[in-house]
C-alpha cells in the first residue's frame, strides 16, 4: 500500500492513485482504505476500496494548493453540524478557511446502471425554517457562504416549492439562492411567473433553465427587494423611440432535439436606474427616460409555445 505524508493531515494511507499541481504539490487521492481525516466538523472518512454500482470513481479527497481540505466523498453518510442544524452529508466542499461551501446529501453516480430516478428515491425530505418560508423538500445540495449562512438551495428536478418573493407566494423549482441576510437574491420558477417591473408585468420564466445549481437563476431581486433582471420566454418589449415603435421578444429558434420545430429563446432583461438592457443575440440598451416601453405578451402560458413538449419546459 502508498503512503503520501501531508503537513495538516498526517500520513494517508492505502492512496491507490493521486494527483498533484504542476508545482509538486498534493491535489487529491484515491484510496482502498480508511483514512480518518480530522476537519473543524470533526472526522470524516474519505471513500474507499472498490466502486460499486452507485459510488463514484476517481478521487475521494482533494486540496487547495495550501494543503487545506477542498472536498471529500464520504466512506458513508455523515452528520455534519450547519447554521441549518444537523445535515446528513455524503459529500463536501470547503473554503479555504475550512467553512463548508457545498453539501450533498447524496452523492451517487447517475449513469445507464444507476438512474436519476433511482437516486431521488434515496433522497430523505429536509425541512427548513427560512426567512423566505418553511417548507420541507429533498434537495440535490446546499451552497453556503463562509459565514455559514445558507446562501443557495438546489432542489431535485421532482421537486416544487412555494415560498415567499417581493412579487407574493411563488412557486420554485430546481431552487433558490439568498443574500447573506436571508433575504431572497434569485430563484427559478415552476411557472410563467408574474414580476412587477418598471415597464410593467412581465412573466419571468426560463423554459431551458437546469438544476446543475441555483446559485444564479431565473429573476434576481436586489438587496433592497426591486428587480434586478429576468429571463422571459413569454414576455415582449413594445420600445417607443422618437415616433418608431419596435417589438422586442423572444427569438422562435430551431429545437436542439427536432431543428425542424421552432420553440422560444428566452430573453434576458436587466433592469437599472432610469435603463434596461435587453439580451438576446445582441444586447439593445434603452433609455427610460427617452423612450416608452411596455410589457405585451407574445406566447401564452396557457397554451403550447411549440408543440413539441419532448423538447423544454416552456409550458411548466
Amino acid at each position: 500500500m502508498n503512503s503520501i505524508k501531508t503537513k495538516k493531515y498526517g500520513p494517508l494511507t492505502g492512496v491507490t492513485f493521486s494527483e498533484t499541481y504542476k508545482n509538486g504539490i498534493l491535489k487529491g487521492c484515491a484510496f482502498n482504505q480508511a483514512n480518518h481525516i480530522k476537519t473543524p466538523l470533526g472526522t470524516l472518512i474519505p471513500n474507499h476500496g472498490e466502486s460499486t454500482l452507485r459510488n463514484r470513481e476517481g478521487l475521494s479527497l482533494e486540496f487547495f494548493r495550501s494543503g487545506q481540505i477542498k472536498s471529500i466523498d464520504l466512506a458513508a453518510a455523515t452528520g455534519v453540524a450547519t447554521s441549518l442544524g444537523l445535515l446528513s452529508a455524503e459529500r463536501i466542499s470547503f473554503y479555504e478557511s475550512g467553512s463548508i461551501h457545498r453539501l450533498f446529501p447524496l452523492n451517487g453516480r447517475i449513469n445507464g446502471y444507476w438512474t436519476e430516478n433511482d437516486e431521488y428515491t434515496l433522497a430523505e425530505p429536509i425541512a427548513f425554517d427560512l426567512l423566505v418560508g418553511d417548507f420541507t423538500a429533498k434537495i440535490v445540495s446546499l451552497c453556503f457562504y463562509e459565514s455559514g449562512a445558507l446562501k443557495s438551495l438546489t432542489l431535485w428536478p421532482q421537486e416544487i416549492i412555494e415560498i415567499k418573493s417581493p412579487d407574493g407566494l411563488i412557486k420554485v423549482r430546481y431552487g433558490f439562492s439568498l443574500y447573506e441576510n436571508g433575504n431572497l437574491k434569485s430563484f427559478e420558477p415552476a411557472l410563467p411567473e408574474p414580476v412587477d417591473t418598471p415597464v410593467g408585468i412581465i412573466l419571468a420564466y426560463d423554459c431551458n433553465a437546469h438544476g446543475i445549481n441555483c446559485d444564479q437563476n431565473s429573476v434576481t431581486y436586489g438587496q433592497d427587494g426591486t428587480i434586478s433582471s429576468l429571463l422571459t420566454s413569454n414576455s415582449g418589449l413594445m420600445v417607443t423611440t422618437s415616433g418608431s415603435t419596435q417589438l422586442v421578444q423572444p427569438v422562435m429558434k430551431p429545437g436542439k432535439i427536432d431543428p425542424e420545430v421552432m420553440i422560444p429563446e428566452p430573453m434576458t432583461v436587466l433592469f437599472h436606474k432610469n435603463a434596461l438592457e435587453i439580451v438576446q443575440d445582441t444586447v439593445i440598451a434603452v433609455d427610460l427616460l427617452t423612450s416608452q416601453v411596455r410589457s405585451v405578451l407574445v406566447h401564452d402560458p396557457l397554451k403550447k409555445a411549440c408543440g413539441n413538449c419532448s423538447e423544454c419546459s416552456h409550458c411548466g
